[in-house]
């Protein structure tokens, strides 16, 4: 799967920061994920993601998120009182790119067909990750550990369903989508847990 999408994102503790320091809640990012297998239980991996900002990198990369900062993440806005466009609807055409160097590395397209709803997605099961910090020195120890990213607490909402097309310069073969989606969701991580010891 791809993605390109626009996250709003609080602490337990810092709800209040969305109106406070919203720039520290407030971010895009761009992902490619692969479908996966830890033992009996299926699940998928993002080998890369892009991020606009350097706390949801950091954050990102302590979860085992193979995150990257992106140059910039772009997408498709919508406003219901904008007289020029539309609210989503059939026919609407949604549009979303990642920069990071010379020119796009991911970008996405939707031409929405009609209203969905949770089971029209895909469902993936468990979210994996990496985390890898190497040692910097003498005495010191790396870390690397496959994870499992621990998510709970999901919901979606204002699902639609269409046509999809992805570009990237990723050397990931030949893409063939089987579809687009427009949506909303949420969700809780508290963290990571190691596969293996």
């Amino acid at each position: 799967m791809a993605y390109v999408c626009e996250i709003i994102s609080v602490a337990d503790s810092g709800a209040d920061m969305v109106s406070t320091r919203p720039d520290r809640t407030l971010y895009q990012e761009a992902a490619v994920g692969v479908k996966c297998r830890y033992k009996e239980k299926p699940g998928i991996f993002f080998p890369v993601m892009w991020v606009t900002t350097e706390w949801s990198l950091l954050r990102g990369l302590l979860n085992g998120y193979q995150k990257r900062l992106a140059d910039r993440i772009s997408m498709t806005k919508l406003h219901p009182l904008n007289p020029g466009l539309k609210p989503i609807s059939p026919g609407a055409k949604f549009g979303g790119f990642c920069v990071k160097g010379p020119g796009q590395t991911l970008s996405l397209e939707v031409a929405v067909e009609k209203a969905g709803n949770t089971s029209d997605l895909p469902s993936f099961g468990a979210t994996y990750g990496v985390r890898r910090f190497p040692p910097t020195g003498a005495g010191q120890e790396g870390v690397d550990e496959p994870v499992e990213i621990l998510k709970s607490n999901s919901r979606v909402s204002d699902v639609w369903i269409g046509t999809g097309s992805v570009k990237t310069k990723l050397e990931v073969g030949r893409i063939e989508p089987w579809y687009g989606a427009v949506y909303r969701s949420g969700f809780t991580i508290s963290g990571s847990k190691p596969l293996k010891e």
